[in-house]
């Protein structure tokens, strides 16, 4: 029973400096998330999307005007190629921490699930597309008054730039929760099974011990007895002699 306490109690130590690793990489975490959404969130978007109507209302040539839109897209882009480095360098920290913990502490972890923003960048090129042919070509630019252009690029255009950076941020979110889940829910598994073996094997060590007292108790009885036996045996020798003696010394 000392042996498997033992053996549990250390197998508890390693667990825990592996908890120690754990919440560093919990905090590195925190940190690489912080810097995804400083790329893929809204406020960028929005400082954006005012620089960009401030350029375009300064412009006072057609080709200021395209390239303040242009110039939109570019950034957009810039966002989703930082955004998706980092998402490269979370998919990299959790490959290497589910590879550590399954070999040391023996949890079930397969490879994290991946996540890519190909399907958004697809969609910016495709605006861009659709932008430069309806909005900025030459011919808009010539047939059209600034403030038209305008409102139809942040109508028509930027609006459905935000909303798939929308997208984006909910699937990135959703991947978030996803990529982490397998991990704190096999420690949590695992720090229930560590603490119910510790817990029974206590209470074995606990039963040893009652046991080891009762025989001890049992033992003593047991002595006792045998005393008070041999106390009668010898009371019953000197009765037996006393009669003895009382036969033979009659007349």
């Amino acid at each position: 029973v000392e042996y498997m306490m033992g053996k549990v109690r250390v197998e508890k130590e390693e667990f825990e400096s592996g908890l120690q690793r754990y919440y560093a990489v919990r905090s590195v975490f925190s940190q690489l998330t912080n810097n995804l959404f400083a790329h893929l969130g809204l406020d960028s978007m929005r400082l954006l999307s005012t620089s960009t109507r401030e350029a375009m209302a300064k412009a006072t040539f057609s080709k200021t005007l395209a390239a303040a839109m242009a110039h939109y897209f570019d950034e957009a882009r810039g966002n989703l190629r930082r955004s998706d480095a980092d998402v490269k360098e979370i998919m990299t920290m959790m490959e290497a921490i589910h590879k550590k913990f399954s070999v040391e502490h023996g949890l079930k972890l397969g490879t994290p699930v991946g996540f890519s923003l190909l399907r958004y960048e697809k969609e910016i090129d495709r605006l861009d597309d659709w932008c430069r042919t309806h909005v900025s070509s030459m011919f808009q630019l010539l047939m059209h008054e600034k403030s038209q252009l305008m409102q139809r690029f942040f109508e028509e255009v930027a609006v459905q730039v935000r909303k798939t950076f929308e997208r984006a941020n909910r699937d990135a979110e959703s991947w978030l929760k996803a990529v982490m889940a397998p991990l704190e829910i096999q420690i949590r598994e695992h720090q229930i099974h560590l603490k119910r073996r510790l817990e029974s094997i206590k209470r074995i060590h606990q039963a040893t011990d009652t046991l080891e007292q009762r025989i001890e108790e049992l033992q003593h009885v047991e002595d006792r007895l045998f005393q008070q036996m041999k106390s009668l045996s010898q009371i019953g020798q000197d009765f037996a002699d006393v009669l003895r003696y009382t036969v033979s010394a009659e007349p």
